[in-house]
């Protein structure tokens, strides 16, 4: 079994409203580095979590960061790209997303599935510019499921569970990346609801 790497841990200090005014990285030997927040960053405490936005140029990211036994070290529990939505939080506090899916990034890769009779994928293609389909190999480490009307890709990287959740906003079987989830990161539940 590959060993997990342990995530990264910050200390946030908060201001009014949940802003984050200063963060810092814990050391392996517990000291605090200073990291400045650079221009484009934001971070924000919502619904319990921290929420660093980034905007680079056209490019838009975002990192979800959670402290489950609070004991004020955060770790990186989720990231995505495009403007953040805060209906994907649901998936980092382990409970459905409800409503319409949120938004894709704009200009994402987009991918079309084959399912089986019982809901599990069988195929993954790639979506080129001009509808073009690459099929990908599901690799040995990876697995796909329907869950909830999103599709979950489950991997080990660096010794540690990643979920990658896709939705089909458009209901036209093209599926884009909505969301990259580290179960397993200060808590956050590994089963998908």
């Amino acid at each position: 079994m590959p060993r997990q790497s342990q995530p990264d841990q910050y200390v946030f200090t908060f201001g009014a409203d949940g802003v984050v005014t200063a963060v810092a990285e814990v050391g392996r030997n517990g000291r605090l580095d200073n990291e400045k927040i650079e221009r484009g960053e934001s971070y924000r405490l919502i619904d319990g979590f921290v929420v660093k936005t980034e905007v680079d140029g056209r490019e838009q990211e975002w990192e979800v960061y959670a402290d489950r036994d609070g004991d004020g070290r955060w770790v990186e529990v989720g990231e995505g790209e495009g403007a953040f939505h805060q209906g994907l939080l649901a998936l980092f506090g382990g409970t459905p997303v409800s409503g319409a899916a949120p938004p894709a990034a704009p200009g994402g890769e987009e991918y079309v599935f084959q399912f089986d009779a019982t809901g599990a994928v069988t195929a993954v293609f790639e979506r080129e510019r001009g509808g073009r389909l690459d099929r990908e190999d599901i690799e040995r480490d990876e697995s796909y499921a329907l869950v909830n009307g999103f599709v979950v890709k489950t991997e080990i990287d660096d010794g540690r569970m990643e979920q990658t959740y896709y939705a089909d906003p458009e209901g036209d079987g093209v599926w884009v990346e909505i969301a990259q989830v580290l179960p397993g990161a200060s808590g956050v539940s590994a089963t998908p609801w």
